[in-house]
């Protein structure tokens, strides 16, 4: 479980493919790869690494998240050049999901109302998003909705997106194999004949070894997965729909399982992705500066600005995995 778990946090595109789960907005602390009980979090995302106060017009994303002591999410504000945006509200029902997020422009208007419905056991069942066009004063139109269905042993079944987009309207079947473990996906669509189908190939200890993409019969894409012995992500090949080898992806982690080099190579051996991840993290061990290079230059700069709630019984149990030094001792009354 712990295995599957790291995966989730640290590589999201495959986590994606194993994960059965709704695509539930982001809400909370773990979700953001956050430990501890933050209450407020400023992030920003800079173009290059220089001085805050020159990078004004330079944000590629700049929002703030404010948490609740059950850290889930409860505001969500984006700024551009560093004014109020659109902002959203999250609302928990008393089992503590998510039920309702309302996205709101910068004077409070109302964009649009997103709710969740759970079944009996606390799965998913309908997510549906109704917005608030103020062309139309403000009247409600329905714009999408998901559904979602389950077999007995509370494995997803079907997932199905009706929505004003057309291109959107889909319907995924999920099917399974030995040990119950999900064997393939079917994905039909309302505006063209296509369909699609992933296969997925796990090892004995569930992990996903191999992925492959097929439209109408024919292979778009392969991917093979290999990991280290903390189960993270240590290689992707990746071919073509010819089974051509395309790219093997290499990565590395600190001690603390944050991704430190990612990097593509052709099969000529020559690089053709070389990013470079260096962090600066508080004593909870979150990364409050995250500097990407793109082999020697630069990239992207990312700040979070984190504020914490007072949680000392928590805070005792916080230890480094390589030290096992405690980070925060609880006084003695």
């Amino acid at each position: 479980m712990k295995k599957l778990f790291v995966k989730t946090l640290f590589v999201f595109a495959l986590a994606a493919t194993c994960q059965l789960k709704a695509q539930v907005t982001p809400h909370t602390t773990a979700d953001y790869q956050l430990s501890g009980y933050p209450k407020m979090v400023r992030y920003m995302k800079f173009e290059s690494d220089t001085a805050i106060k020159n990078q004004r017009t330079s944000f590629i994303e700049d929002y703030q998240l404010i948490f609740d002591d059950q850290r889930h999410l409860v505001e969500r504000t984006n700024f551009i050049d560093g004014k109020k945006d659109r902002h959203s509200r999250y609302e928990y029902d008393n089992n503590r999901h998510l039920c309702k997020e309302t996205l709101m422009e910068a004077d409070n208007k109302i964009v649009s109302v997103t709710e969740y419905d759970y079944n009996y056991l606390g799965r998913i069942a309908r997510i549906t998003t109704v917005e608030y066009p103020q062309s139309r004063g403000g009247a409600n139109t329905l714009v999408r909705q998901e559904t979602f269905e389950y077999n007995a042993k509370g494995q997803q079944t079907k997932h199905t997106i009706s929505s004003d987009n057309n291109k959107e309207n889909r319907t995924t079947e999920y099917f399974y194999g030995p040990q119950d473990s999900l064997i393939y996906t079917i994905t039909t669509y309302s505006y063209n004949k296509n369909i699609d189908k992933t296969t997925y190939k796990r090892d004995f200890d569930h992990s996903l070894i191999e992925k492959i993409n097929i439209r109408n019969d024919k292979q778009t894409r392969r991917e093979t997965y290999s990991y280290n012995d903390k189960g993270l992500l240590e290689q992707k090949e990746v071919y073509n729909g010819k089974d051509k080898k395309l790219l093997t992806y290499t990565y590395k982690y600190d001690q603390h399982n944050f991704m430190t080099e990612e990097v593509a190579t052709n099969p000529n051996g020559e690089r053709t992705i070389e990013y470079y991840y260096k962090y600066e993290k508080d004593k909870y061990f979150n990364w409050t500066k995250r500097t990407v290079y793109d082999v020697w230059e630069v990239k992207y700069t990312e700040i979070r600005k984190i504020d914490y709630e007072d949680k000392e019984y928590w805070y005792e149990d916080k230890k480094d995995q390589d030290t096992k030094r405690v980070v925060r001792e609880t006084e003695k009354e």
